[in-house]
């Protein structure tokens, strides 16, 4: 249903003697539109990104946690990932355009291009060498950990944008990234103190991994948006492929380099089972939730998504791998959560710190 806003004023209007004269107020009605349509899609992506986000870090745990006699190489997965990521980003661009336009399209925005490809060749390789440590950090933490430590992807975003891009950060952001980097410590204390014993796990590893990946997400997404910035219009998906081209082969040369011995003598496909293709293709689509988000779902639903997911991951650690919180663990969980939502509504820790006026 629509409603009328009698807020409106008509402007002022000049007489012949130079005098204003007022007009008449006159309600303006506006009809807002009301799309259900859109609050269930938003309601869906919400639910998405949720479960997106914590069955990934439990499934990426899992299959590197479990006691098998087959274990799989991480380069290979993330080699098979980039593998299914491309498959699914041609289907979409060819959703987009059409099958006949789709070659077309492909030919023209990624090979007569070649200079707009080159610009994601950089973020490409960062990425690939970033989802290398990611399968490292899930050796050697549980999902919980895991989860936690990765949202220090927000404090070296927001140094990066600082340095590279010269933003400048509120007061209240400033004070989200101390309370982020405080509450990851906290967790990060509870599991330095306790030995996983699984696998030969080491926290020190684990943590150290998460915090390289981080910087590397944190350079490479704002690196790719200020190279990005003035370039002709691509879609997101075209831009995954763009990527792809030096993905792959930035992942077969890890593969190569860093388990090529083992491939050769036991198989590129060595320990997979239907739960690292699931991991592999969770982890592909991945991208395709940034995708539903950045469309449909605005800072407060992604930021409420990840907490969730935080609290999920939690709770599946508990039940999956016996992992037992203590309350530092829980008080680190706390205020990486609080820093989360601080940092993208600063006024709200203005207003707190503000004396109230009477």
């Amino acid at each position: 249903m629509g409603r009328a806003d009698t807020d409106d004023v008509q402007p002022l209007l000049h007489g012949v003697d130079g005098e204003k004269n007022g007009v008449v107020r006159l309600p303006i009605e506006r009809t807002v539109v009301r799309e259900p349509g859109n609050t269930k899609m938003r309601t869906a992506i919400l639910v998405w990104l949720t479960l997106q986000n914590s069955i990934h870090t439990l499934l990426i745990r899992y299959s590197r946690a479990r006691d098998i006699d087959e274990m799989f190489t991480s380069t290979v997965a993330v080699f098979m990932t980039e593998i299914v990521k491309l498959v699914m980003c041609l289907v979409l661009v060819m959703w987009e355009e059409t099958p006949r336009k789709f070659l077309a399209t492909i030919h023209a925005q990624v090979i007569n291009q070649p200079g707009d490809t080159l610009k994601v060749c950089i973020p490409a390789m960062i990425y690939t060498i970033q989802n290398n440590l990611f399968y490292v950090a899930a050796s050697h933490l549980d999902a919980a950990t895991f989860m936690i430590t990765s949202q220090m992807k927000i404090f070296t975003t927001a140094i990066f944008s600082v340095i590279i891009l010269g933003r400048t950060l509120s007061r209240g952001q400033w004070a989200a990234l101390l309370v982020l980097f405080v509450g990851v410590s906290l967790v990060q204390s509870q599991t330095s103190n306790t030995s996983g014993g699984q696998r030969d796990q080491s926290p020190f590893i684990g943590f150290s991994a998460v915090i390289v990946a981080c910087c590397l997400s944190g350079f490479a997404g704002i690196y790719f948006e200020k190279i990005l910035k003035g370039s002709a219009p691509v879609s997101l998906w075209m831009r995954n492929v763009q990527m792809s081209v030096f993905a792959i082969p930035a992942s077969m040369i890890a593969v190569l380099v860093q388990d090529g011995e083992f491939v050769q003598s036991h198989g590129l496909l060595y320990g997979f089972d239907n739960i690292v293709w699931l991991t592999c293709f969770w982890y592909g689509i991945g991208g395709l939730s940034v995708a539903a988000c950045i469309k449909y779902a605005d800072n407060i639903a992604k930021n409420f998504a990840t907490s969730v997911a935080i609290l999920l991951s939690t709770i599946g650690s508990v039940w999956l791998f016996g992992f037992v919180p203590s309350m530092v663990f829980m008080l680190g969980a706390a205020l990486v959560i609080l820093s989360i939502f601080l940092y993208s509504n600063p006024l709200i820790f203005a207003q707190m710190l503000s004396p109230q006026k009477i």
